[in-house]
Parts: structure tokens; sequence; C-alpha cells
């Protein structure tokens, strides 16, 4: 009697190990669950899900969650059963296959639970295999040199074409693009005759006309020069938000004066987003005349939560930022199969900026803790191309001498796993991270946009700005010998006074349109003349690789920009890896 009840105990561990196993496995793998979509059908491939007895398809809106699935964001919205799909024997390869659309609604935008006895067997898992409308809206890029866009579009593609940058970073403000349907704030909102109109799952949604000219105008003078635009989509406080943008899409948090987030918790808040992202999916996808956007950086700097609603815990953050970064995918897949949605983080990794800072605002989180979360979770759900955009300035953002100063910090080391910052001083180590197969996608290393940053010229006397010249030239070395870097978008073209008062003085050119020293480098950094342009000022590059051995001309370690890449000792060898020829050429 005990023998046969220790042999029914192993068989329901069994089966539920089972059961476990498959709920867990990453979909890189076997690939246990896979939702396709093509022209007019979504189709569900199940492949020997569980052991026995029958389990149910469902499909749920991106916001509500099955009881037993507990990270839910602050979504409130609990469902036991979604729309019916079908009857699964478990153990079998099976595919469901339904029409796409339903009374102009996507089923694009749904996941899939797979339920057996009230418990999930597998899911959610979104759409991955996804039949786009357009193939290919982005630009082969001859050099990864790019510029940040100051908002001042005539001067810049005068400067634009005279540095012959192949990339360049934009803002679009989405609480100013899209209107409310609903009342904001109590008041009824009057949408203007000339709003642009766009149906979106069998809804009208209503965009500003002005914004989306301006908009237009950037983007089409870009892909003239056959320059790849990144944008960032972000909700700014700013302009007249509060009077248009609508309630239901807002994460207005009480301590940020900046940023709201995109709430999409909430039906409507959710199929706002996905009205937006598809609106600038579609009209950016088209052709080269109308303007290609390649890349969507989605809200700006997240691990600094406070520009969001203010949210300490890490599941519920990610599970809040996950949503409107994998939504913002579909919508963009749906047009666009070669533009990528990307991640946005400041130059903090093991700790929050917090950790580091006693001025800091707010609370963060740590960005690699968040990465590591992203990849899990997506893997999970259905794996998909996010890339990252961190935003690399010096340790210390003022400073005209980065390396020396992150140095100086004693936060930043040549291991992944412990630095508490990545910079350019320690970039390398990224790689190291992103090289991780559970990193991977589809075994390739995820790209990175370096969006925003660069080394500032501090209080612009002459040798901060040689300082600048020389530390932009050790940056743009490095991201050039780094395959995973796919662009660097130097921020920015010009000082702005707000900025210069507190000593981040970014700029190619200073406040009276002058050009610094770091101009012309920065403009021959990516042509065989690179090093006639730069090697004038190594000497003024200087720092204690480790913390320990001084590395500068004067002390006799410092013989070219190759010596000057080997900041910390990490697993990558600048001595065997560096070639000369790499800043003028083509990832």
């Amino acid at each position: 009697m005990k023998k046969k009840l220790a042999i029914v105990l192993l068989m329901i561990t069994l089966v539920f190990s089972s059961l476990y196993l498959y709920r867990n496995k990453s979909q890189g793998s076997n690939h246990p669950m896979i939702v396709s979509v093509t022209k007019n059908q979504v189709v569900i491939s199940l492949h020997r899900l569980g052991v026995s007895g029958h389990a149910y398809v469902y499909a749920y809106h991106a916001n509500d969650y099955y009881p037993t699935d507990t990270i839910r964001g602050i979504s409130s919205s609990v469902k036991s059963q979604g729309t019916f799909i079908g009857r699964y024997r478990c153990g079998t390869n099976r595919t469901f296959t339904i029409e796409r659309y339903t009374n102009g609604y996507d089923a694009l935008y749904y996941k899939y639970y797979v339920i057996y006895e009230n418990t999930i067997l597998y899911g959610p898992v979104y759409a991955t295999d996804i039949l786009s409308e357009n193939q290919n809206v982005r630009f082969k890029q001859s050099t990864i040199k790019g510029m940040f866009a100051d908002a001042d579009r005539e001067n810049e593609f005068k400067y634009a074409d005279d540095l012959n940058v192949k990339s360049i970073t934009i803002n679009i403000a989405i609480s100013e693009l899209i209107y409310s349907n609903e009342p904001v704030n109590g008041k009824t909102m009057m949408i203007p005759n000339d709003a642009i109109s766009m149906k979106v799952n069998g809804k009208m949604y209503y965009f500003h006309k002005d914004a989306v000219s301006e908009y237009d105008k950037y983007v089409q003078e870009a892909s003239k020069r056959h320059m790849n635009v990144i944008a960032i989509i972000a909700a700014w406080k700013s302009g007249g938000y509060y009077t248009t943008y609508p309630d239901a899409l807002k994460y207005d948090s009480p301590v940020s004066n900046t940023l709201m987030g995109t709430n999409t918790a909430n039906d409507l808040g959710r199929e706002y987003l996905i009205a937006t992202m598809e609106f600038l999916a579609k009209r950016y996808s088209q052709n080269a005349q109308q303007g290609y956007i390649s890349n969507y950086v989605i809200s700006n700097e997240i691990d600094s939560t406070y520009y969001f609603y203010n949210c300490h815990d890490l599941n519920t953050y990610m599970e809040e930022y996950e949503r409107t970064l994998r939504l913002s995918n579909l919508a963009v897949k749906k047009y666009a199969a070669n533009a990528q949605v990307v991640v946005p983080f400041t130059h903090m990794w093991n700790a929050a900026q917090s950790e580091v800072d006693a001025a800091a605002y707010g609370y963060c989180l740590r960005p690699k803790e968040m990465l590591d979360w992203l990849a899990h979770y997506t893997n999970a759900r259905g794996a998909y191309d996010w890339a990252l955009a961190p935003h690399l300035y010096s340790a210390i953002n003022t400073k005209s001498n980065y390396a020396g100063s992150d140095v100086e910090t004693g936060n930043l080391s040549g291991d992944y796993k412990t630095s508490k910052i990545i910079t350019f001083s320690n970039l390398e180590v990224l790689g190291e991270y992103l090289d991780q197969n559970s990193l991977k996608y589809k075994g390739q290393t995820r790209s990175v946009y370096l969006t925003e940053g660069g080394p500032s010229s501090g209080q612009n006397t002459i040798d901060s700005q040689n300082q600048q010249a020389a530390s932009v030239a050790q940056a743009y070395y490095k991201a050039s010998q780094l395959s995973f870097i796919k662009s660097f978008n130097f921020y920015r073209l010009k000082d702005h006074q707000d900025e210069t008062k507190v000593g981040l003085s970014c700029g190619l050119l200073d406040e009276k349109n002058q050009p610094k020293p770091v101009y012309d480098v920065y403009k021959y950094i990516d042509t065989p003349a690179t090093y006639d342009h730069s090697d004038p000022y190594l000497t003024y590059i200087h720092y204690k690789r480790d913390g320990q051995k001084e590395i500068s001309v004067a002390a006799g370690t410092l013989h070219s920009w190759q010596d000057a890449m080997w900041v910390y000792t990490s697993s990558y060898n600048w001595q065997k890896n560096y070639k000369k020829s790499a800043p003028y050429m083509s990832h």
C-alpha cells in the first residue's frame, strides 16, 4: 500500500513539475506556444503542453489578467475567463486559427493564456511572428555618427550636412499630439475641424495638425539625407497637455515636473497608446518621401521612476512599463518589420541614482535589475527585438575629462556584475552583459543606440574645451569598436544657457554658435583624416587605469588612442581587438 501511494505521489509530482516547466520555459527554446499574425488571421500553435486532460485557450486584453497571474502592475482588471478560443488536449500539437479583425478590433493586441483546471498551463503569450505592411524603414548607415536634435530644425540640418551625420534623435511629445475623445479634467474636449483623424481598432482618434506638421518636416528632412530617425516618444509636461491629453493615458506623478508615464492599466489608456503608436508607425513607414522613423524610444530614463507614478516596486513598475513597450512594439511591427522599440535609462547600472548621488531627486531603480526583469519576462511571453538606449555622460556629467573623473568616483569597474555605473569608460562591459544567451534575441546580441550623451566642456575654459575634444574622440573611438553600438548621437549641437550655468556644456558649438575644438574632431571623426584632427588632443587624456596606474602622454604610458581605450581591466582585450580603421567603417 505504501509503495502504491509513493508511486501515485511521484506521478503527481511529475505532472506538476511538467506544468511548472512548461509555464516557465522561455520561448527561446522549444517554443511550446507561438502566436503568429498574417494579414487576416491569428494563428496560435501549441506544442505538447501539459501531460493529460483538456485545457482551454483564451484571449485577454493586455491590461486584463487571469486570477493566478500575480504580476499585474497597477491593473485591477482580473478575469477568470477571457475570449474563448478553443479546447486543447494536453500533450498534443494543435493549431488554433481565428479571424484577425472583429468589428475592426485587431487581435494582434491580445495576449493568450492556456488554462488547465483553473491554473495557468502556459502564458500569457503575445504575437511575435507578425506580417508587417512594410519591410524596411531603415537606411544603411556608413557610420554610427549622429546628433541629438535641439529643436532648431533649419540650423540643425545645415550643421548635419556639414558634419555628415547619419542618424538623428528627435523628441515626439505625445502629450501634445493626441486629442482626448472624453472630457479632460471634467471639461468637454472640443476637437478642431483641422485635426488629423485615424481609425484604430474600430474607433476614430484625432491628432494635432500643427504638431504633426512639425514632425513631418523633421522626419522628411532627415530621410531626404538618408539619415535614420530615432524618435523619443514621451508625454512631456509642456504646452497645453493638460487641456487636450486624455486623462486615461496619464500617470501624472505628483513629484515630476517634466514627464508623465503612459497609463495602459485601463481600457481607455491602453487604446489611446495603441492609437498613438499606430498613427506614428503607419505615417512614418510608407516611403522615404513621407519620411521614415527607424526606432521608437519609449519614454525617457525609465530608472527615474518619479517621472511616472512614483512606484517603488520593481515588479509593479516593470509590468507597467513592459505593457507599454509591448503594445508599442506590436503597433510598430504592424507597419514596419525592421523598426525597433528602444528602452532608455541613465548611466546607472548596479546602483540606483539615489544610491550614488546624494542630490538625486525621487526614487530610482537599478537599470541592470530592470533589464534582467525585461529579458526574463519578454522571453517567457514572446521574445521581441527591443533595443537599449543608455544615456552615457560621465559619472559626473559636467566634467570634461570623463575618464579621469569617472575613475575618481570609485563607482565603476570592468565587470558588469559589480560596476555601479556604465559610461564610455567601461562601455565594453555592456557588451559582455548582452552576450549572455538569456539577453540575446534569436541568438543575436541586442542593439544599443546611444541616443543622448557626451562629454561636457565644463566652464568652457580653453583647457576644458580641449579636454572635451579629447574625451569625445576617446568615447567615439571606443563606441566604434563595439559592434553592438548602432549609433552615437552626440548631445548636443549647441550649448544651452540653462545647462552651461551649472557647467553642463556638451555642445559642439558654444552659446554664440562658435565652433569649439570638438567640432572639427567630431566632423572628421569617421573619416580617414580622423587621427589628423584628434591626435593633437591626446595630451589632454589622463586617468588612472583601474584607479592605480597613471595613463597619460606625460607619464609615458599613453602613445595612441588605442592605449586610451583601456580604462578598466575587463574581459575585453583592447590590445588585441582595437582596429585603427573602425572609426570610419560601418558596423
